[in-house]
């Protein structure tokens, strides 16, 4: 468990740049050196605990050089540390390039229809005040757990937005064990499982995609107990609950080619949860289904590149816009741009789980 730990630089592209003449892409790799203090860009370090990333210390990243990998274009040269012109080019070990891959092979679209063929159309979704991350629950008529889609909890940088009198345990679906619909491999969005380890017992949905060291942990856990779903490429499901999408983006980015749910309730209401993928990357399949009654934001309200015309549109004018994310997160959501975007597309009436001082205390919102 030790050597597992999540760091925060905190810089700029251009000075980034200039410290490791190298500017990081996702899946890129590069060789750090921290130290308690010294000359260079201050780091935030978060070892894996028993309880996920929840605590952190500073420090300070005193030299960074850009690890190649077998993935690089070999018709482009690798980048090399300003300092280091004649050096040999550091390489990614085999051995880490290994384990971050899944260790599951796609599943058949029938292995996945029959994870979900027992779920009937929800009556009601809850999207759960976790502070800065996403975790919602979908429930039938009775109040039964059919699925999740996403179970995060905020990592230690964002840990002081975690609702201070949440009962972990009270998460916790006893007798039950509802699929898990991951939206895409990010910790915010998959790290209840270090606090309620009873979501391995669950199966999992997951997108095929590159992940690290520390979810590969989980992937491993959830195949030795033959729970990992991984999504087939160009596939989409309707089931009786709902339709799971694939979303188009880049290969190279885990936020736009994670996965979607479309939902009806049982009240005639729909919902769209799209986890951080921006509204541009949405499957043609999610297009054709219509405006929708309800909108969970995209990336906790952070800005996206998307035109207003490809944000989902309101179904009639008593619509909800419901933002997942906690007061006073590092990343300063949600932005001021999204949200005006977001009006501009319809969606006048927005609700969040971090609420409004003075006006809506902070909670979980349930649609109906």
């Amino acid at each position: 468990m030790e050597p597992f730990a999540l760091l925060r630089i905190v810089t700029t592209w251009r000075r980034f740049f200039d410290f490791a003449a190298a500017v990081p892409a996702p899946g890129d790799w590069f060789r750090l050196e921290i130290a308690p203090t010294g000359e260079g860009l201050p780091t935030w370090h978060s070892q894996l605990g028993s309880g996920g990333y929840t605590s952190h210390s500073r420090g300070v990243t005193v030299r960074a050089q850009r690890l190649a990998s077998d993935d690089d274009d070999p018709k482009l040269p690798s980048p090399k540390s300003v300092g280091a012109a004649a050096a040999p080019v550091l390489r990614l070990p085999k051995h880490i390039d290994d384990i971050c891959r899944l260790p599951s092979v796609p599943a058949s679209i029938d292995a996945i229809q029959a994870a979900v063929c027992g779920i009937v159309r929800p009556a009601s979704i809850v999207v759960r005040d976790v502070g800065q991350a996403s975790f919602s629950t979908i429930y039938d008529d009775k109040g039964a757990p059919l699925l999740h889609f996403d179970v995060g909890f905020p990592t230690s940088f964002n840990r002081r937005t975690f609702p201070k009198a949440l009962d972990v345990s009270s998460l916790h679906c006893r007798g039950k064990n509802p699929v898990v619909i991951l939206s895409h491999w990010d910790w915010d969005h998959l790290h209840a499982v270090q606090s309620l380890p009873s979501l391995l017992d669950s199966k999992w949905i997951v997108p095929s995609q590159r992940i690290g060291p520390g979810a590969a942990r989980q992937a491993l856990a959830l195949t030795a107990r033959n729970n990992l779903l991984v999504w087939p490429a160009n596939s989409q499901l309707a089931y009786s609950g709902g339709t799971i999408m694939q979303c188009v983006g880049s290969p190279t980015s885990t936020n736009d080619t994670g996965l979607a749910l479309y939902t009806r309730l049982t009240s005639g209401k729909t919902v769209l949860l799209t986890g951080d993928s921006d509204y541009q990357f949405l499957p043609s399949a999610c297009t054709s289904l219509g405006p929708v009654n309800y909108l969970i934001a995209t990336h906790h309200g952070a800005r996206f590149k998307s035109p207003v015309s490809a944000i989902p549109r309101p179904l009639g004018s008593e619509c909800t816009l419901v933002v997942s994310y906690g007061t006073d997160n590092v990343y300063r959501h949600p932005h001021a741009d999204a949200l005006c975007r977001h009006y501009a597309a319809g969606w006048t009436n927005v609700l969040s789980t971090a609420g409004r001082q003075g006006i809506l205390r902070r909670g979980d919102r349930q649609l109906q």
